[in-house]
């Protein structure tokens, strides 16, 4: 393969096509779209990083690879791109945009004989975060002819442009920590550990949108800001991101206690944050600072639940309006203003007021709200068991029936209920335990004939049922819960007289 003579040497700190353009106008005085064309490398092969086109570049100049493909951004598909093991998003990069600095370029060309051979398009400079020289510290410029070989980066013909920019005044400031931590990056140095933690791109827009909310308030639209105002969100950013996630909660948190608190709203608290992540147009993960926003709205602000928040469904909010725990708890909501006040999260002025506007702490109140759903009172079991109500009252005494603890609870009538999950786990119990058959054995008898023929308690005989003892135990069909219940005397009696363990500690047996 013919490779041109003489070599032009690769800069460390620039990208392949500058290194292109400059050997364009060193062996031809002529663009780098044609120059590429005659040496057979497609513009757009090599603009987006494929390696086959910069090994081709490096063949036909006898140059080692290495460097070049260690300056390549390559596109990896879905606008997503990866430099040095780094990846990113496409907006990670300038893409267009040609960014300079004019006295990198002015040094470039001082004293050489073909200055467009020497002016070179640093790889910081493709970069997003990277808006200030680390050389000169000055603001780096925007340059865009408009056309479709921007792409390109070719400052050969952009001199008429550069030449503007000369002009213009300077804007002197030194590199913002978040640059420096980009550029830190890029040479695999560590960082904070919540930043390095996520890709490069994500750790970078949250400083960004978190320092903007700092530094311009909530009222701001991010397509309101310039470069100069992205460059001081980075640098109010910094300051807390750099100290994790702990330091961003308390932000975010002071943010809500500013906005007002419970009757604040997400978008009013957190302006151009909030809009970002709870964007439609969201295709790219923001990473971690998404959750922690989250669990702050849903620690602060009153929310429904399955309320969408951020991509996911709320299923265990912290503040709720009365109408929505009402309503997601199936609950009439006067019932639910008087296990509010019970509970110590309503006065009882409030509860008189009537509105379902008032917001609470529902995750004090859940386990309350549970209990007066499953309530039962005790009057009803009797026909829920198919049991009388000395039943009732021993099924209680052992355990398999629970009336309501809560002691909030026992200041209102929820209080002399039980809890229904345990009437329904007794009737499972007697149904998947027990077959069923159309008439009761001879000798089998109810569980109040069985203790009055066993001598046995009916406490004992229940609980050598519940303890899987008994064995001859059967339903009789067309009746239902303890009254279709048949057991054998003769083997409670058997049981008895070694009795096994689990029983409580008492008198087995009636009194004469």
């Amino acid at each position: 393969m013919n490779t041109l003579f003489p070599l032009l040497p690769f800069a460390d700190d620039e990208t392949p096509l500058s290194w292109a353009a400059r050997q364009a106008a060193f062996h031809t005085r002529d663009r780098v779209t044609p120059f590429l064309n005659d040496i057979g490398i497609p513009l757009m092969e090599l603009a987006r990083g494929e390696e086959s086109a910069v090994v081709r570049l490096c063949e036909k100049t006898a140059h080692d690879p290495a460097p070049v493909l260690r300056n390549t951004i390559s596109a990896i598909g879905g606008r997503r791109y990866q430099l040095r093991g780094l990846e990113f998003a496409a907006e990670f990069t300038t893409g267009p945009i040609t960014r300079i600095c004019t006295f990198c370029l002015d040094e470039d060309r001082t004293g050489e004989r073909y200055p467009d051979t020497a002016m070179r398009h640093r790889l910081i400079w493709r970069l997003a975060p990277v808006r200030t020289c680390p050389v000169h510290s000055v603001a780096l410029r925007d340059l865009r002819s408009g056309k479709w070989d921007d792409i390109a980066h070719e400052l050969q013909v952009m001199t008429a442009l550069i030449d503007v920019e000369r002009r213009a005044p300077d804007r002197a400031r030194d590199v913002s920590p978040l640059q420096a931590y980009a550029m830190e990056c890029l040479n695999a140095q560590p960082g904070p550990v919540w930043l390095d933690g996520q890709n490069i791109d994500q750790a970078v827009r949250a400083t960004e949108m978190l320092g903007a909310l700092e530094a311009f308030g909530p009222k701001l639209k991010a397509s309101e800001l310039t470069v100069d105002m992205w460059d001081a969100a980075g640098r109010a950013g910094w300051p807390i991101v750099s100290q994790g996630a702990p330091a961003i909660r308390e932000y975010l948190l002071a943010r809500i206690a500013v906005s007002g608190g419970k009757r604040a709203t997400p978008r009013a608290a957190f302006g151009m944050l909030h809009a970002w992540l709870t964007g439609s147009r969201l295709s790219k993960d923001p990473g971690p600072i998404r959750d922690i926003l989250r669990d702050v709205i849903i620690e602060t602000i009153p929310l429904r639940k399955g309320h969408m928040l951020l991509g996911k469904l709320v299923k265990h909010p912290h503040l709720c309006s009365v109408a929505s725990i009402a309503k997601a708890e199936g609950l009439d909501a006067r019932t639910l203003r008087n296990v509010l006040k019970v509970a110590g999260l309503l006065k009882p002025e409030e509860v008189e007021q009537g509105s379902n506007r008032l917001v609470v702490d529902y995750t004090a109140a859940h386990d309350l709200i549970d209990v007066v759903k499953h309530a039962v009172p005790v009057a009803r079991l009797s026909d829920m068991l198919g049991a009388s109500r000395p039943l009732i009252a021993i099924l209680i005494e052992i355990g398999q029936l629970h009336r309501v603890q809560d002691h909030r609870a026992l200041e209102s009538k929820v209080g002399k209920a039980v809890d229904g999950r345990g009437v329904e786990a007794i009737l499972r119990f007697l149904e998947t335990s027990f077959p069923t058959i159309h008439e009761a054995p001879e000798g089998f008898v109810h569980l109040s004939k069985s203790a009055e023929k066993s001598r046995a308690r009916v406490k004992v005989i229940l609980e050598l049922m519940f303890l899987g003892h008994l064995k001859q135990v059967y339903r009789v069909d067309g009746e239902h819960g303890f009254a279709a219940v048949v057991v054998d005397p003769d083997e409670i009696k058997g049981l008895l007289e070694s009795p096994p363990p689990g029983l409580a500690q008492d008198s087995y047996f009636l009194m004469d």
